[in-house]
């Protein structure tokens, strides 16, 4: 009995301790930081990596299409990418997504021949050129994988 009372006299002596100190709690902040460091340049990339994805899915979509066009008029193909294959084959063109650099998501825009004020979005040469018929995406810029991007 003895033994018991000393033992809860103590226990009443000591301070209950409740909460972190300063130091936990700089540490955990510290932890957290380094975390954020580390994935946020991942996520970044990652996030330009999706673009470029999507926007090489939409230009495989849009050559198919093209090339749909193509075999159906027996030889021939559009004259423009809005007027040929948009009101048959797709309902709207896809956005050029192309990732980290400073271009505008052009979704209704293609540069042509004639028209060599846009940096982005879609090519499709409208002349009798050997380039008649092709589709590329308008950047020069390097992608992720250190490729030219009009050459995907």
């Amino acid at each position: 009995m003895k033994l018991l009372a000393a033992r809860l006299s103590r226990m009443a002596m000591r301070p209950l301790q409740q909460g972190f100190t300063l130091i936990e709690l700089m540490i955990v902040v510290a932890i957290l930081g380094t975390l954020a460091a580390i994935a946020v340049p991942r996520f970044a990339e990652l996030m330009r990596k999706a673009k470029e994805g999507s926007t090489k899915g939409n230009l495989g979509v849009l050559r198919s299409c093209v090339k749909t066009y193509y075999a159906k008029n027996e030889g021939v193909y559009p004259d423009t990418m809005t007027g040929g294959i948009v009101p048959d084959y797709l309902e709207e063109l896809p956005p050029a997504r192309i990732g980290a650099y400073e271009h505008p998501e052009r979704s209704g825009e293609t540069a042509t021949d004639n028209d060599a004020s846009l940096t982005d979005g879609w090519v499709y040469p409208n002349s009798t050129s050997n380039m008649f018929g092709q589709v590329w995406v308008n950047c020069t810029h390097m992608d992720t994988k250190q490729i030219i991007i009009s050459t995907w």
